[in-house]
């Protein structure tokens, strides 16, 4: 409930503060005194975006502050924001000439859409333009199933169609991430054969390399060797028969002086060494290949290793070890397929229990579209409108699947309207007047308050299109309503004014060079003249006439909705 609503420098509000209670509370002035700058305010303090044209002339800062009386649902909404909160909710705006305002609630700046978010529920305009909800489709199936008390059931729908979306985001992906798996599969397995067919093995490059560059020199090392041979062992006046001149003659020295055999034996092993020698150039030129043709495939292998490397290296064991990854990761590759069935599973499931649920749902709705269309013609019929016709209408999608059923359900709800007997019915937005909005707005509040309670509700020129006779029910049935809560009227007509159970004025008046708004409850003698003013002609007939209205009001009580 609203508390409390203060302005400072608000266009032509210089500093008023205006207290509400529950009830019905009217506010009346001239035409252009100051009403609509109310609803100005308001729509501020419920997340309307700022202009600059609401600054007072003359003043830096224009300022706005709403006090509400909290609900435990509220209070939820800030904790959740990490707002502390008692009894009291206090939001304030500031709109200065330069830089960016500010919004605070209970002291803490939030943005605006955290405002939007929290307002969402504290009140509710009812006017003749933007704020005029029933031209808007997508606000009815939220009011039919308000009616129908179906809302935690819409919420549960909500929940499964946030589940349905996200599963079928994760099996989106997840199909995507087989697709590319599989090329990634390919890709590996393409890879593994290329390395299986070269079939590298560590160390052997530098093999590899070290048989190609003897290849090369073979011939060198032939001859070179040959030479060593023949040096060693082979050629006439060898190594090996001058040593074994020279044995001869130390054998004959040992047999002379025995001090001398060590030496001979010394002499022996040299010449074993140098015959070990001989015989292994010898063999080893005989092991040199006669043919290089080999050396081509030689270098072709090292060429294939090294483009192994530059692949998959840097090195050749680095290649051996990325060929055991590969293994690996085609086994988890393979994993994917398990995934996407254990997901489809599972949308199925969702989707069953969602189909399910909003056909239930639908159900439901097109019992309480019966019930609020009837409820709905028979508050009309108390505002003067029994000759008009309503129906909530309810389509639900025909041979409906999982994917006809959006975050609300199945159905397309929309209000139905015929101002004249005869006439077939229409949208409400294509063919009802202003003055027929305003009565189907109020008929629809009243309906919903039977069965829901009310909020804060603020009317902004109801009576729009109506005649003395009709607003006498229009002001009726705003008394009914306000029963439920709180209800707040501006209005030009006397026969609702009289029905508040809170009369506050507004006035313009001259101070000094400038004009402002004033605003004063008007109680006894001064309401009394302001329905007067508010009635005009003949004064002493129009004082009586307000008097009857103001002891009508008194005697009939607050009249059942």
């Amino acid at each position: 409930m609203l508390l409390e609503l203060g302005l400072e420098n608000f266009i032509l509000f210089e500093r008023v503060s205006l207290c509400l209670s529950k009830g019905l509370t009217v506010l009346t002035g001239e035409t252009g005194a100051g009403k609509s700058l109310l609803v100005q305010a308001l729509k501020l303090i419920l997340g309307a975006r700022a202009d600059l044209q609401q600054i007072r002339t003359g003043t830096k800062q224009a300022m706005v502050q709403a006090v509400f009386e909290t609900s435990p649902e509220v209070r939820g909404r800030l904790e959740d924001m990490g707002i502390s909160c008692g009894d009291e909710l206090v939001i304030r705006r500031t709109v200065p000439r330069t830089g960016k305002g500010r919004i605070y609630v209970n002291g803490a700046v939030v943005s605006l859409q955290e405002l939007r978010g929290l307002a969402s529920g504290l009140a509710s305009l009812a006017g003749q333009h933007e704020y005029q909800e029933l031209l808007r489709r997508e606000r009815h199936g939220p009011w039919l199933d308000r009616f129908s008390g179906l809302e935690d059931q819409v919420d549960r729908i909500a929940g499964l169609y946030q589940e349905v979306k996200r599963l079928q985001t994760d099996l989106q992906k997840a199909r995507a991430a087989k697709e590319k798996a599989a090329e990634e599969a390919d890709r590996l397995r393409q890879e593994a054969q290329e390395i299986d067919r070269i079939a590298p093995k560590s160390g052997e490059e530098e093999r590899l390399e070290q048989e190609i560059k003897v290849l090369k020199a073979a011939e060198a090392l032939r001859t070179l060797g040959d030479t060593c041979y023949r040096t060693l062992y082979a050629d006439k006046g060898s190594i090996q028969e001058k040593l074994a001149s020279c044995r001869q003659d130390l054998k004959r020295m040992a047999g002379l002086d025995p001090a001398m055999e060590e030496t001979l034996k010394e002499l022996d092993a040299v010449a074993y060494q140098a015959d070990e020698v001989a015989w292994t150039v010898r063999e080893y030129i005989q092991s040199l290949p006669a043919d290089i043709s080999q050396l081509e495939r030689l270098e072709e292998r090292i060429y294939g290793l090294r483009e192994l490397k530059r692949r998959f290296g840097p090195t050749i064991d680095d290649v051996l070890t990325y060929r055991e990854d590969i293994e690996t990761r085609l086994a988890s590759l393979h994993e994917s397929g398990d995934r996407i069935e254990h997901l489809e599973t599972r949308l199925k499931e969702k989707e069953k229990s969602l189909l399910n649920a909003s056909l239930e749902l639908s159900k439901k709705r097109h019992q309480g579209a019966k019930e609020l269309s009837r409820a709905i013609k028979a508050e009309l019929a108390d505002l003067r409108l029994a000759k008009t016709d309503f129906m909530v209408e309810v389509e639900p999608a025909g041979r409906p699947v999982a994917s006809d059923v959006g975050p609300r359900g199945l159905d397309s709800v929309q209000f139905l309207f015929s101002p004249n007997i005869g006439q077939p019915l229409r949208l409400l937005a294509s063919i009802a007047s202003g003055g027929e909005l305003s009565r189907v707005m109020l008929a629809l509040r009243a309906a919903l308050a039977r069965q829901t309670g009310v909020e804060t509700i603020v009317f902004d020129e109801i009576d729009a299109g109506i005649g003395g006779e009709t607003a006498e029910k229009v002001g009726s049935k705003l008394k009914a309503l306000s029963s439920f809560g709180q209800v707040v009227a501006i209005t030009h007509f006397p026969q609702i004014a009289a029905r508040g159970d809170r009369h506050i004025a507004l006035e313009k008046v001259v101070k000094g060079d400038n004009t402002v708004i004033m605003i004063r409850e008007v109680e006894g003698d001064q309401r009394l003249e302001e329905l007067v003013r508010m009635l005009g002609g003949d004064r002493k007939t129009a004082r009586a006439y307000a008097g009857k209205l103001l002891a009508g009001s008194k005697v009939q009580g607050p009249p059942k909705i």
